[in-house]
């Protein structure tokens, strides 16, 4: 009796709590906590979808459900949350069940917020530059062991090699002195012929590669005519955490990197070191000791720490480069004797960083960056006899250098957001570098510059303008005025019209003023009476983002028109090679044309762009035009884990301008990356396998002619691409 009792109070609690009732569901973002309106609710009963709701409020209601029911909640640009929802889940109140659900974004769309050039950091598609941002998946899927790696399948991008000098990259036709590469906003200095070494640049602590074209000498002063790269270093998350990765390419590459990270109360510290080794390659099966692409060993560490003590936050940022590039010459046999000449170029940078962000209020805060770098390089040539294996120097000049440069940077900005609806900036910048070499004239040289700059944004509704002016003066070249002016409008809330002027400074460098280089086959010398370098820079783009389905589909236009009056380059007197020094040439112009577009989701990422560079005649160059075309795509088999990846770019003939003042073509060139990615142990181990160089183009063939000369750096009638197609192995593992 008792048991029939007890099963009819059982099932009417069933009954009661299978009743219709209704649930008030609020969606919000995992990371900041904010409501996302229009959040898409799928609802599921006894297997079948019962509706389909698109909220307007904040709010979703459901009615007439009954408990357990399946959920599916998604909004564009954030992973799909699916969940069997019982009553127990929700909370009453007042006799009404409400539940909060968090989404959290989507890989492909974590690298939305941008900082570069920002007053405050913005989502991409609010800020009022065009900046492209790479993140670290898409520089995961390119295997990047350096930024040339990342740079190589970028729009309006050309990278070029030199085993000795390095790789540097030209954007939009404008060459890499005027390009400024910053790690979370410090200039890094050591240019070689004007360039920063990209692949001195290591990707292992990187979390994502900021850029900004056209002039940024507002915000970034000298050497930012042509535009800033700015690479952004991880940051602690976890309480501890220790990560490895290796790499081995068939080519002859062995690398190994580690990285550790704390994050206790208000500390976060963060190490990574790398050895980076390639063994040198050469086209030809041969015993020969002479490789054409030169062996080259890297070391590099970075180390960072923060601090935070109440408001204020400190933090510490450490990095050092050592690296040694060998040159084995050809082996020179007689009946007597059997020698060859060897050179060595070793490199090291140390570069200290300090800074505090101060918030004043809600609205206002302080921010101060200080760094001290030192850059070093030496060159040493040797004979080296075959037989004994004795070498010594040799005493040519030019053979034996060691070259310093010292560069302090000061950099302070106060920004406040008060005013409504303006968000500005006030700041200052002090640069100050010192060179010491036999190769500068009276062997000691400095430069330097102060700069005051401020920038306001004002934001009315759809509009937003931002002009900008920077003030600097330079203790050689006294006062410059560099003024910018941004605009920004919002068609809706998916389609951008954006368009801008900016002026760009860049100041002659020391080499360019002081340099006295003299050897066996060259005699460069500077030029203190140069003038500096002033680009005007114009552009206008459209930019449009929507969702289809579950994809995200953006596409952009954009044209750019650049001005650069008293380009700095090297002439050629009597029409003899070997006498060559800087002289400001003339008015260099180009127009730019680019489409992209790309679709993403949580499976598949397509990518694609074309666009075209014309050059107007100058003293030196001839009109043309240079096409390319890219094309970037991953497909993640959820199935068996997998993804898919493939990277390629077409450019037509590019511009060669050689030492000797030869303009020649380089042949048409397709790269291409193919690899498979696939993670194990719960995320663990991440394995990926591919193969770089997929067309194997190892040189592009120059149209024109130049002298033969024996040296380390492009070979004549060719300029050197990449070494063969090669095989890599990349494995990462994270505990």
């Amino acid at each position: 009796m008792f048991r029939n009792i007890l099963h009819i109070i059982i099932f009417m609690l069933a009954a009661l709590g299978s009743k219709a009732t209704s649930i008030k569901i609020d969606v919000k973002d995992q990371a900041t906590k904010q409501p996302l309106t229009g959040s898409t609710i799928r609802v599921f009963a006894k297997g079948k979808e019962k509706g389909i709701l698109l909220p307007t409020g904040v709010l979703a209601e459901i009615k007439d459900i009954s408990y357990p029911i399946k959920l599916k909640v998604s909004f564009t640009g954030y992973e799909t949350l699916s969940l069997n929802l019982q009553q127990s889940d929700v909370v009453r109140i007042d006799g009404k069940d409400y539940l909060t659900l968090y989404l959290v974004k989507s890989v492909t769309q974590m690298n939305d917020v941008v900082i570069t050039g920002q007053v405050v950091p913005v989502m991409a598609k609010q800020s009022i530059y065009k900046v492209n941002t790479i993140s670290n998946l898409e520089i995961n899927q390119r295997a990047a062991i350096s930024l040339n790696d990342v740079l190589n399948y970028e729009m309006n991008n050309f990278i070029s090699n030199d085993n000795v000098l390095g790789t540097s990259v030209n954007i939009g036709g404008i060459g890499g002195q005027n390009v400024k590469v910053l790690v979370n906003g410090i200039p890094v200095m050591g240019r070689e012929n004007g360039n920063i070494d990209m692949g001195q640049l290591n990707m292992n602590n990187i979390k994502r590669v900021e850029m900004i074209q056209g002039p940024m000498s507002v915000i970034y002063g000298s050497n930012a005519l042509g535009g800033v790269v700015n690479l952004i270093t991880t940051t602690p998350k976890k309480k501890f955490s220790i990560g490895a990765r290796s790499y081995y390419e068939s080519i002859g590459r062995y690398n190994f990197s580690g990285n550790m990270s704390m994050n206790k109360k208000n500390h976060q510290l963060q190490l990574s070191l790398a050895r980076n080794f390639f063994s040198g390659w050469t086209p030809k099966d041969s015993i020969d000791r002479f490789q054409l692409w030169k062996p080259k060993t890297q070391y590099t560490g970075d180390l960072q720490y923060w601090l935070t003590i109440r408001k204020l936050k400190l933090s510490y940022f450490g990095s050092y480069l050592n690296e040694k590039i060998t040159n084995k010459g050809q082996p020179i046999i007689n009946p007597y004797e059997g020698y060859a000449f060897d050179e060595y170029y070793r490199t090291s940078r140390i570069i200290n960083s300090v800074s505090a962000n101060l918030p004043l209020n809600k609205t206002d805060q302080l921010v101060f960056t200080n760094s001290y770098q030192i850059y070093k390089r030496t060159k040493n040539r040797l004979k080296k006899d075959l037989v004994t294996l004795n070498e010594f120097e040799t005493e040519n000049v030019g053979d034996q250098d060691t070259t310093r440069f010292y560069d302090l940077n000061l950099r302070g900005t106060y920004t406040s957001s008060r005013i409504r609806n303006l968000d500005f900036i006030l700041g200052y910048e002090y640069a100050h570098e010192a060179g010491v070499s036999y190769k500068l004239a009276d062997q000691k040289q400095n430069m330097s510059d102060i700069g005051i700059f401020s920038s306001g944004s004002y934001k009315y509704r759809f509009i937003q303008l931002q002009p900008s002016l920077r003030v600097t003066y330079n203790n050689r070249y006294k006062t410059n005025f560099t003024p910018a002016l941004h605009a920004k409008l919002d068609l809706n809330s998916s389609t951008q019209l954006r368009a801008s002027y900016a002026r760009g400074f860049r100041a002659p460098t020391l080499k360019e003023m002081y340099l006295q280089f003299i050897d066996q086959n060259h005699t460069i010398i500077g030029n203190p009476d140069l003038k500096p370098e002033i680009g005007d820079h114009f552009e206008i783009g459209l930019e449009h983002q929507q969702s289809i389905s579950h994809l995200i589909a953006s596409y952009s236009v954009n044209a750019y028109y650049n001005s650069i009056q008293n380009l700095i380059a090297l002439a050629v007197f009597n029409n003899h090679g070997i006498l060559r020094q800087y002289e400001n040439i003339e008015t260099y112009k180009n127009l730019m044309l680019n489409l992209k577009g790309k679709v993403s989701g949580s499976q598949l990422s397509l990518g694609a762009g074309t666009g075209i560079i014309y050059v107007e005649k100058t003293n030196i160059t001839p009109e043309h035009a240079i096409l390319e075309c890219t094309f970037t795509g991953s497909y993640t088999w959820k199935k068996i884990n997998t993804t898919f990846n493939l990277n390629y770019k077409y450019n037509s003939r590019q511009p060669v301008i050689t030492v000797d003042q030869q303009f020649l073509y380089t042949s048409p060139m397709q790269i291409a990356n193919v690899s498979i990615q696939r993670s194990f142990f719960k995320k663990g181990l991440l394995a990926q396998m591919g193969v770089k160089n997929l067309f194997n183009l190892q040189n592009s063939t120059l149209t024109g002619s130049i002298n033969t000369q024996s040296s380390g750096h492009s070979s004549s009638g060719a300029m050197q691409a990449f070494p063969a197609r090669s095989l890599f192995i990349d494995l990462t593992y994270s505990f």
